[in-house]
């Protein structure tokens, strides 16, 4: 793998100085031309963490795979929204020589994320060969936590959207080949780390700081809680399938989730190295009226008098949406979003983009999110969320009244005004509850969410048939594959997901 594309992006994204491609690929042994003093400790990890939230939380693949989850419209040639949006679904273009918006969907995450396991991996080989802070006290053990944190969070990514991954520790002998391994032995490592790095950070004194996300300084309770919350989401999330759902193991869930969030981690925009997809989902956001509308099946969720998917006048010849406004009596209809008369999509890059409603909940919180150019909010895992993990925790373990009681004190009555879930209500009804918060209350906050949600809670549908908060679209792709310059590089057959062949999106298919 030292050849790698891999490694090549390293020296990219680490050509300060002219060390050589090894020593930034961390294929060197020898940390010291990388890490030299204590001080290095720390602008290591700033730099692994900055690598991590863009290639989360950027616009691609955030904004295309939002698109093929039915969570948004987007009838613009932008990020492979229109490929990936397509009705009916069709084969995701994986090849090295693809059009750069679907290059970066596959490269982007891939990339970003293991480059920043190797700034981990060179923290930690540095601590290993006595380059500390403190002598080995409790600031070199924080740096340690982070380390770890930071690798958990990457692999955990990486588990959760690609079909493949790499693991590289500090340990590992990179003069061999590094294999490919599952999404399955990645979300274990993930969580293996994110286990050590609360381990790590119990032990230390109640002085611990983490700073290396962008205007938050997380002390020692709020970073072991967002540990537990993304060890969560990894195990809850993950799930290509229904079937793959049944096996998540829920005590897990429950117990890390009982740990998690209590405030909503949001680090601040800067415009530059910390910035995400918010900037073209939400309706005022400096960045021009073409972006995201929302997408037709949440309209309907909203109000089930809509149609699920917006009428095709042109193609099919179907009848025009009599009623444009909609209703319902969840009051976020009001707060959250707004009305647009008016569609600006191009019907050729199909009627199905369009909606006549806009996310715009950051105008009601103005420091809720923030555009890339000033200082706002930028949610990604938010108290609401942990509480809707720890809610379908309990569901699935068969505790039906703990569900009910987390959801009737949760956003569903604080925010929606709706009826609170009567105390003998069915699972049906309480699963129901919980996907709709899902889908409604944390829309753009965590990456690609609904995506993810809606492969793991029902069968697919076909797109003509398409229920409000159902499954994913027949043919859509389940999950990433393996980039394929990065396939090339090892001699190995390019193949994707989705499209006709692929009904599921989980099955390899020939690129």
């Amino acid at each position: 793998m030292k050849h790698s594309i891999f490694s090549l992006l390293i020296v990219m994204f680490f050509a300060v100085a002219c060390q050589d491609l090894d020593v930034l690929s961390g294929i060197n042994t020898d940390k010291n031309n990388v890490i030299a003093t204590g001080s290095d400790l720390i602008s290591t990890l700033e730099e692994g963490y900055r690598l991590w939230w863009q290639g989360v939380h950027g616009e691609s693949p955030a904004m295309a795979l939002s698109v093929a989850g039915d969570t948004y419209g987007l009838g613009r040639s932008f990020f492979g929204a229109i490929q990936l949006g397509a009705e009916p679904r069709i084969a995701f273009n994986n090849s090295p020589n693809a059009p750069l918006e679907l290059r970066q969907i596959v490269e982007n995450t891939w990339y970003d994320c293991l480059a920043a396991v190797t700034t981990a991996n060179d923290v930690l080989n540095a601590l290993d060969n006595n380059i500390t802070i403190d002598q080995g006290g409790a600031q070199d053990q924080s740096v340690r936590a982070a380390a770890h944190f930071l690798r958990g969070i990457c692999w955990g990514y990486i588990g959760m959207v690609y079909y493949e991954g790499i693991l590289v520790n500090e340990k590992q002998d990179l003069n061999k080949d590094i294999p490919l391994v599952t999404y399955a032995a990645m979300q274990e490592a993930a969580l293996q780390e994110l286990e050590e790095a609360i381990d790590l950070t119990t032990a230390i004194s109640d002085d611990f700081v983490l700073r290396y996300f962008n205007g938050l300084n997380l002390d020692k309770t709020q970073f072991l809680q967002l540990c537990h919350s993304y060890a969560a989401r990894f195990l809850l999330q993950t799930p290509r399938t229904l079937a793959e759902t049944q096996t998540v193991r829920w005590e897990e869930v429950f117990f890390h989730a009982s740990n998690g969030l209590e405030f909503d981690f949001a680090p601040l925009a800067n415009g530059k190295n910390w910035k995400s997809y918010h900037q073209y989902v939400f309706a005022e956001t400096g960045q021009g009226p073409f972006w995201a509308r929302l997408d037709q099946r949440l309209v309907a969720a909203l109000d089930p008098t809509q149609p699920t998917r917006y009428p095709e006048t042109n193609r099919l010849g179907e009848t025009a949406l009599a009623q444009k406004k909609a209703q319902s009596t969840d009051a976020r209809l009001l707060s959250d979003f707004q009305f647009e008369e008016r569609n600006n999509f191009e019907v050729k890059n199909g009627e199905w983009h369009f909606s006549h409603y806009k996310h715009h909940r950051n105008i009601t919180q103005p420091d809720f999110a923030g555009n890339g150019n000033n200082m706002g909010k930028m949610p990604v895992f938010t108290a609401a969320d942990n509480a809707l993990l720890l809610a379908e925790a309990a569901w699935r373990l068969g505790q039906l009244g703990e569900a009910t009681r987390l959801l009737n004190e949760g956003t569903r009555t604080s925010r929606g005004k709706l009826p609170k879930l009567a105390t003998n209500a069915s699972a049906r009804e309480i699963e129901y509850a919980i996907q709709y918060e899902r889908a409604i209350e944390l829309l753009s906050t965590a990456p690609m969410g609904l995506w993810l949600d809606r492969r793991r809670w029902a069968a697919r549908e076909t797109y003509p048939n398409v229920t409000p908060l159902g499954g994913l679209q027949i043919g859509t792709l389940a999950q990433l594959p393996v980039p394929g310059r990065e396939l090339l590089t090892r001699g190995l057959d390019n193949y994707t997901f989705g499209g006709e062949n692929d009904p599921e999106g989980i099955l390899p298919i020939p690129n």
